[in-house]
């Protein structure tokens, strides 16, 4: 399997959109997994989705990414897992061990978090309603 993770410094990158590198993971196979960095070119979106499926991934792992980008990577078969930060090596083991969809590694700000606000707001919706019908 290969997967791939774009970074910035050592963690993962924020933006998908905007990386410059990417690091390439392959697993599986009675060797060591491998591990190369790769340039990225992130001229346009187009050329970012081209140069990724150059790379023939089977997963990408990766922070924010534009729906138009992630619309041309999954039409060219490509798994893409956003939402996620953090270092890489914590990335990769959670990745390793199936505890990628903690919350620990979410971006501040998406998943799960947002359901809650939303419940929030509703529910202070409604009780202001409750309020203004017993006045």
């Amino acid at each position: 399997m290969r997967i791939g993770v774009p970074i910035w410094n050592v963690r993962v990158s924020p933006v998908l959109d905007a990386a410059e590198e990417m690091v390439v993971v392959e697993t599986g196979g009675e060797s060591p997994p491998s591990r190369r960095t790769v340039p990225l070119s992130p001229r346009s979106l187009s050329a970012q989705a081209t140069r990724l499926a150059e790379l023939s991934l089977d997963t990408l792992v990766c922070g924010a990414v534009s729906r138009v980008l992630a619309d041309m990577l999954e039409a060219a078969g490509l798994a893409v897992v956003p939402w996620v930060a953090g270092d890489l090596e914590e990335v990769l083991g959670a990745l390793e061990t199936g505890e990628l969809t903690s919350q620990r590694y979410a971006m501040p700000g998406c998943c799960r978090r947002r359901g809650r606000a939303r419940r929030g707001r509703r529910m202070q919706s409604q009780l202001g309603r409750r309020t203004r019908r017993s006045a």
